[in-house]
């Protein structure tokens, strides 16, 4: 007879990824009649959705999607890895869940003030589900950190040793549960005392402190699991740093784009590129995490880290250089006055001829970073 809380974890997550996939699609509906001025103008009086603004929250609406999908993946993931599977897929399921609040609440809002409050409230409670999966899933990977061989270092204050303890009891499978009930019951209280909504509970500096903690708690478990992996655990591991060079990649090629646009003086492209490119990495980082748990092929996660951060590297000087040679031909130059774009055309043909040695040079400097070589 499977177990109740495994089967409990899999009904709970299905349910948040179905839900943010209907309300993701349902609003995405909602947007595309106003956006061809058939329905009533969303937000101030007299504005309708424009195609660019589609465009990003269908973006938006993707990565929920994709999430979600990742998400289910994941619970009814069977094997060795089952249990951070399971965390993992409740973070995920959250997230896909969160990121489609206005879906969500186009169709499932009730009329009534008090249900509204209720509703509005339900978020944290999901927020807190998402935080409980994340620290059980840096708890049980690669493997699952035991209590009894994290002793307090010997070079570690006293005053940090309560700190300690506390993180090692909240490796009990039942402690994050626990820790996020009373947060929930105290944050709900304290609301209601005031009059407020029960959606404001989330506005709390607790709960700011909540998720700072939570963080502190990801970051101490991924270091334990690091110093203590074999070389195919740390292989695992190694695939949260492809996920964070995909985020580290879209902020560099970000900063590029935005300096090139400023020395340009070029208008804004019709299609919101930045919230875009931001999907596109967020994609990228949440594949490579799941990827960390259920991908058992023989791809070098610290070459695809490297790789990608090549790459992202090379266009960005490729920008940074195309904003020089622009600001150069246009006016550094006296008497030299070229259209605007050659000096971006001529930054493109030399980041294409030289970025083979470009993208080597990169890699070699990378994989010379701290975590690289361990894998």
């Amino acid at each position: 007879m499977p177990s109740p809380g495994p089967t409990a974890q899999r009904v709970l997550v299905t349910l948040l990824a179905a839900v943010a996939v209907v309300a993701q699609a349902a609003y995405l509906d909602a947007l595309s009649w106003h956006s061809l001025g058939f329905a009533a103008p969303i937000g101030p009086v007299g504005t309708r959705m424009n195609g660019s603004l589609v465009a990003v929250m269908t973006g938006h609406a993707l990565v929920s999607v994709v999430s979600a999908a990742l998400a289910v993946g994941l619970v009814l993931h069977e094997g060795p890895a089952q249990r951070s599977a399971r965390g993992l897929g409740m973070a995920l399921g959250a997230w896909s869940y969160l990121t489609a609040y206005s879906g969500v609440t186009l169709l499932l809002r009730p009329a009534s003030p008090v249900l509204r409050s209720a509703f509005e409230g339900h978020f944290l409670a999901v927020e807190m589900v998402g935080l409980v999966g994340l620290v059980s899933f840096t708890a049980l990977f690669p493997k699952p950190l035991v209590e009894t061989s994290l002793a307090p270092p010997a070079a570690l204050p006293p005053s940090l040793k309560p700190l300690h303890a506390i993180s090692v009891w909240m490796l009990k499978p039942w402690a994050p549960w626990l820790v996020a009930g009373v947060v929930l019951i105290v944050l709900w209280s304290l609301t209601a005392s005031r009059g407020a909504p029960l959606g404001d509970a989330g506005l709390s500096p607790l709960m700011d402190f909540v998720r700072f903690a939570a963080a502190g708690l990801v970051v101490t478990n991924l270091r334990r699991s690091w110093r203590s992996a074999t070389h195919d655990q740390a292989a695992r591991l190694t695939w949260l740093l492809v996920a964070l060079a995909f985020l580290t990649g879209v902020l560099l090629v970000l900063i590029g784009g935005n300096v090139l646009l400023a020395v340009t003086d070029w208008p804004e492209p019709d299609v919101a590129w930045r919230p875009l490119l931001v999907d596109v990495g967020l994609i990228g980082f949440l594949t490579s995490l799941t990827m960390s748990v259920l991908y058992a092929g023989r791809l070098d996660a610290a070459l695809a880290a490297s790789r990608i951060g090549a790459i992202a590297t090379v266009g960005t000087l490729g920008l940074f250089l195309a904003a020089a040679l622009e600001a150069l031909f246009t006016e550094a130059l006296e008497g030299l006055s070229l259209r605007t774009g050659v000096g971006t055309l001529l930054a493109f043909v030399l980041v294409v001829a030289m970025h083979r040695s470009m993208l080597r040079s990169i890699e070699k400097v990378l994989v010379q970073m701290p975590g690289f070589e361990r894998a």
